[in-house]
């Protein structure tokens, strides 16, 4: 699989939401897309996940240009204003939501069965914004990855509620280990924090993805006949 867009660029109704822009993240691969904290990043994950057709430049997915299949297979998580949840829900409500749009399940009962799955059941009852920001990007990006279709996770703008550029870093590279071609959008302070060469949001030549190591499967231990025979 490889994403790939080339020269991609949004008119703003009085200025430039996003000048030419070319990025390409393929799977297991890991790309920062910095730049100034504006209406760039979002111009961008919309416009890479076919959500919103650039006033430039193309986006194809597998050397091929469809709207429709760019938006059943790239994910943008937490947009500002667009896929970011409303904060005075109550993350089970939040949950419900998304799993129902993944197609699941999307009762109490499963609702609840995915938290403790993922070791958040303590959160169910609190308000979504009640969160730490570590939780909350990891447990929206989660929640995008149910979705059975999708290849491509674009996490927009974590740093802009804080904490440590490390937390939503380390969580790129892990979807980018199981599989996912992985793009994060930031501010450039976030990408020299993190001591990464990012690509740049007004940018055609740009550096080559990080490439990360498939997860390798963890295989149960066997026991041998001497362990039975000593537990006999």
């Amino acid at each position: 699989m490889e994403l790939r867009a080339y020269a991609i660029s949004v008119q703003g109704p009085h200025a430039p939401m996003l000048n030419p822009t070319s990025v390409a993240v393929g799977d297991h691969q890991l790309v920062l897309l910095a730049g100034y904290p504006g209406p760039g990043h979002v111009a961008a994950a919309l416009s890479l996940s076919g959500r919103l057709r650039p006033d430039g430049g193309e986006v194809m997915l597998d050397g091929k240009t469809d709207g429709r299949v760019l938006r059943q297979r790239v994910a943008v998580v937490d947009a500002p204003g667009i896929t970011e949840p409303d904060d005075a829900l109550p993350v089970k409500s939040v949950v419900g939501e998304e799993l129902a749009i993944a197609g699941k399940k999307a009762g109490g009962k499963a609702v609840q069965a995915w938290l403790e799955e993922h070791g958040w059941h303590e959160y169910a009852d609190k308000r979504f914004e009640h969160l730490s920001i570590a939780v909350r990007t990891e447990l929206l990006a989660e929640l995008t990855v149910a979705r059975a279709d999708v290849e491509v996770v674009i996490l927009t703008m974590p740093d802009r509620h804080g904490g440590d550029p490390h937390d939503w870093y380390a969580l790129g590279k892990d979807l980018a280990s199981r599989g996912y071609g992985v793009i994060i959008t930031c501010a450039e302070a976030s990408a020299r924090l993190l001591g990464v060469t990012a690509a740049q949001l007004g940018s055609i030549d740009q550096p080559e993805p990080l490439k990360v190591a498939p997860v390798e499967p963890v295989e149960p231990l066997e026991e041998t006949k001497t362990d039975i025979e000593a537990e006999v």
